[in-house]
């Protein structure tokens, strides 16, 4: 028999936006602490912007950057402070004064972005944040309105204290120190016992409860409606603060720490960052869940920056040198592999035909580009060239030759590039190579000069025996690494020599074209052969077909379009004779399903290919635009020591999109295995950082080999997926004498955003329709993989655990109801096969470090056959329920906390959970609410089991 104690729950010459760009901060950002002052850093204004913002922006953004400069040299106890920044502006502001071209400097790969709004947080500065605790995110986001406008400054805080904030994030991979009203997880308030001193009690005074923050002393301060300060608030059934209520710091505070509780804790004391001596470990906000409890100077000592006393204190910073640089028309030397090896597979027809249609086709307008051959030695078969129209274009194309023969001496075309881009502003190397370098010059031997001259050096390797330093050169330079095996049927060829474009130059979104369709390689006996492809409402301008072919021969009359209405387009396609390429151009394509077919010879070892572009329809409406990558070092990484994760955005300029179908395909290194799909997720759960901010993600769980790995992303978007425009408006409230307006009225004080959710409102959110996008991305060198018959990768970690119920047994002991989603076998792939579930009083037993060692008394018990029929043991991502029993005694007052862990059927242990709590407070079955809060989880658990 059972009795119920409590139910408590746990709180083209235009370039192409589907971009393929490098593998996170760690793989693009250049910026270095060097002697103990930050190198680099690059502030870029969004092309985006009119030049009209200029004037304010630029003294607005240098002041912010001095004073932010002070603000982290006192945070970080006088160990870090920026000394070199760069504010690169678009290089269509041509009226603009500048202090210097820019060299490496672009808005695609800047620290600090400023931009256009993300609805979801409005003019509220954040991090994109994608990786663990500990990773390096990807950019800071701030909007012109935050830095121009006072009182986004009263909301969100001065630029200079927020910059410093978002650089603990993009830096040193830590998280906020708040919580954030109505969010499930990480709660403005949370209960505690009534024993814990410095609490705060409701209306009744009989909850006790503590702001969610983290800071060294006691706050001082008044709770109120978020939307209108002078509303008291209301109280749930459990005593807290309802979700509409929000804490409003008195404005003489004493805390110091820690700055990851600002601008909650609105408080100029706020200068440092929380250690060992001051963190609350027990508080329910992001940090502690997603660091494993660890202070935020705990984890900035594990980074490279400080680790090892690495920078220690100096007596006075620097003042920063801030230098107003203009985007510029790139320079681009190809450097060419024709060593003998080249004639393998085809290698060298393949390279000659993808390079000449990127010349012909891709290479953006008024660039400047240049030939080079290296076997033995080096050559020169084109100098630099500006292209300013089809005559260059040609040109250069016709240069290119498959006369292969000799060694390799990669280092010589290296230097022969260093020495063609001497003087010029944007350089860009693209190296192309299939073997190991067997004369000299090496590559070692000009690496130094390289990077001295601030080179972008990005490589692609043919096949799987090219120079194992490839990525090497790409990291140390900061540029994006390819790969294309011999049996490549997916483009990926021609869509590096893309990714070599898009990476550099930035373009609005009005001007880039966008890939809306790219067909695989198709090899056919057929006669005939027709495709499909959707136009959707945000794209259709100079919508773009090229149908490719390696010969022409094979096309035996070029291709039409037939039209949603049924009729073919008139007017016969352009054919490019150097390229094999065939190319039709339709000024405004009508929204709809297309379809284009084309007569063939029937040889089917020949191969045809699309491509679909267009610009976007509304040069006031942005397109919808995906992007797609390894958030692992392109340099090498093995699956043993490091997780390797799968990123795609799908965003609607800077809206995120919702409900959209994510599909990867990750390309291995062995010919002899076909492309491996991974279903990426926004839900918040395993790979997936957040729910619902667009970006979809999976960790890579497949390997075939050790080698170099290519990506490609198809997104699609059907009924279910919508752009999220924005958090719903405050509700109305009789007292309030008026409903109020949406949050972006400057009257209404905003929720800051976003804890584990992300806000959505149906009633604005705006459905996509039907659309399709393509993207790839940059390659991904794996090391010591698993073997075929080698389990070594663990279930992922549970995020969501939550004590449901509590019940106690006449007989001594209690049975607890934990809810949660399950993990998979191998990260997020699979069923788990075990779980061990511990409760204790003290946070460590229930880190990482301390759950297995934990005292046996800490172990809550369970039936295994309970847990075999119980539909626990389910496939990644399902809701789950199950009982558990603790044999001890619950007292009163004290504050238990519960985690667990998933196994597979090798053993592999999953990281500990997040730590769920509750507590016993003799006064909660007491009051006349008990009962309604009983029946209310009774409802809630009905409802989650009938959705299970």
């Amino acid at each position: 028999m059972r009795r119920k104690m409590l139910s408590s729950a746990a709180s083209l010459s235009v370039l192409f936006a589907a971009l393929l760009l490098p593998a996170g901060v760690a793989a693009s950002s250049r910026v270095e602490l060097v002697n103990n002052g930050y190198e680099n850093l690059v502030v870029g204004i969004s092309p985006s912007l009119p030049e009209s913002e200029g004037a304010t922006l630029i003294p607005i953004i240098k002041d912010a950057i001095k004073k932010a400069s002070e603000v982290l040299f006192t945070a970080t106890r006088s160990r870090a402070f920026f000394r070199d920044v760069r504010i690169v502006i678009p290089k269509s502001w041509s009226n603009t004064d500048t202090d210097e071209v820019a060299v490496f400097e672009s808005f695609k790969e800047s620290e600090l972005r400023i931009d256009n709004p993300n609805p979801v947080y409005e003019n509220q500065p954040y991090t994109r944040q994608p990786g663990e605790c500990g990773d390096p995110g990807e950019f800071i986001h701030m909007t012109p309105a935050y830095l121009k406008e006072q009182v986004y400054s009263y909301y969100y805080g001065p630029p200079a204290k927020v910059l410093v904030m978002e650089w603990a994030r993009l830096r040193w991979g830590v998280y906020d120190e708040i919580g954030y009203s109505g969010d499930p997880k990480y709660p403005i308030f949370f209960s505690l016992p009534r024993e814990v001193a410095d609490g705060r009690t409701d209306v009744q005074n009989q909850v006790v409860y503590q702001v969610n923050v983290c800071t060294d002393t006691y706050l001082n301060g008044k709770e109120r409606m978020w939307f209108d300060e002078s509303m008291r608030c209301t109280y749930t059934h459990e005593g807290l603060p309802d979700g509409d209520c929000v804490f409003f710091p008195d404005a003489n505070q004493t805390a110091t720490s820690s700055l990851m509780s600002f601008p909650l804790v609105f408080s100029d004391t706020l200068v440092e960052f929380c250690d060992d001596h001051t963190h609350n470990s027990l508080a329910k906000t992001k940090q502690n869940d997603r660091c494993d409890g660890q202070s935020v100077w705990e984890v900035m000592l594990q980074h490279s920056d400080f680790k090892g006393n690495a920078n220690p204190a100096i007596s006075q910073a620097e003042e920063p040198n801030i230098k107003v640089v203009r985007e510029t028309d790139a320079d681009y030397v190809l450097v060419l592999d024709y060593s003998g090896s080249m004639s393998t597979a085809d290698r060298m027809v393949k390279l000659q035909l993808a390079a000449q249609r990127w010349l012909l086709h891709e290479v953006p307008l008024y660039s400047s580009v240049a030939i080079v051959r290296f076997d033995s030695t080096a050559s020169l078969l084109a100098p630099l060239t500006k292209i300013v129209g089809e005559t260059e274009r040609k040109s250069l194309a016709n240069q290119i030759h498959t006369n292969n023969n000799g060694g390799t001496s990669i280092g010589a075309g290296l230097k022969m590039a260093v020495e063609l881009l001497e003087g010029r502003s944007d350089k860009n190397v693209f190296l192309i190579t299939d073997g190991e370098e067997n004369e000299a010059p090496m590559i070692a031997d000009v690496m130094d000069e390289i990077i001295s001259k601030k080179l972008c050096v990005s490589t692609l390797a043919l096949g799987g025996n090219a120079a194992k330093d490839l990525e090497k050169l790409g990291d140390l330079t900061k540029c994006p690494s390819f790969t294309v095996n011999d049996n490549d049927v997916s483009n990926a060829l021609e869509n590096a020599f893309e990714g070599v474009s898009t990476r550099q130059q930035s373009v609005s979104l009005e001007e880039s074209f966008i890939k809306i369709e790219e067909t695989p390689k198709i090899q056919t006996p057929t006669p005939e052969y027709e495709g499909s492809f959707f136009v959707d409402s945000t794209v259709g301008m100079n919508l773009t077909f090229r149908l490719k072919t390696d010969a022409k021969s094979h096309v035996l009359s070029g291709p039409s379009l037939i039209k949603p209405d049924g009729t073919t387009l008139k007017g016969a396609a352009d054919f490019d004779d150097i390229g094999n390429v065939w190319t039709i151009v339709v000024p405004e394509a009508e929204e709809g399903a297309w379809h284009w077919k084309v007569t063939l010879s029937q040889d089917s070892s020949k191969y045809i290919q699309a491509t679909v572009l267009a610009l976007p329809r509304d040069p006031n409406d942005a397109p919808i635009v995906t992007t797609v990558k390894f958030l692992a070092p392109a340099t090498g990484v093995s699956p043993k020591d490091q997780n390797i994760k799968i990123m795609a955005t799908v965003m609607k300029g800077n809206s995120p999109i919702r409900g959209a179908d994510v599909v990867a395909y990750v390309t291995p290194p062995d010919i002899s295995v076909s492309a491996q799909e991974y279903e990426l997720l926004d839900n918040g759960v395993g790979a997936d950082a957040v729910s619902g901010d667009g970006i979809y993600s999976r960790y890579m769980t497949k390997f075939a080999g050790e080698g170099r790995y290519s990506i490609k992303a198809l997104v699609k978007g059907g009924s279910s997926a919508s752009v999220n425009n924005g958090p719903p408006p405050p509700p109305t409230y009789p007292s309030a004498g008026r409903r109020r307006r949406r949050s972006t009225d400057l009257d209404i004080k905003p929720k800051p955003c976003c804890g584990s959710v992300v806000p959505y409102d149906p009633d604005t959110a705006a459905p996509t329709g039907n659309f399709t996008r393509v993207a790839s991305g940059s390659s991904l060198k794996v090391i010591d993989p698993p073997a075929p018959d080698e389990d070594i990768l663990a279930p992922c970690r549970v995020p969501d655990l939550q004590v449901a119920e509590l019940y106690g047994l006449d007989e001594g002991g209690s049975i607890l109801t934990l809810i949660w989603t399950s993990p998979g076998d191998d990260h997020d792939e699979g069923t788990v096969s075990d779980y061990t579930f511990r409760l204790s009083e003290v946070r460590p037993d229930l880190s990482n470090k301390g759950f297995d060692e934990a005292p046996p008394s800490t172990l809550l018990h369970f039936e295994r056959e309970a847990l075999n029929q119980s539909g626990v043991l389910v496939p990644f991502g399902s809701s789950v329920a199950f009982n558990v029993t603790y044999k001890g005694a619950f007292t009163f007052g004290t504050e238990y906390l519960v985690a667990l862990k998933a196994k597979d059927e090798a053993g592999n242990g999953s990281p500990v959970s997040n730590v769920a709590s509750f507590f016993l407070d003799q006064k909660l079955d007491l009051p006349s609410w008990a009962d309604e809060l009983i029946k209310t989880i009774k409802k809630s658990n009905a409802e989650f089991f009938s959705q299970s």
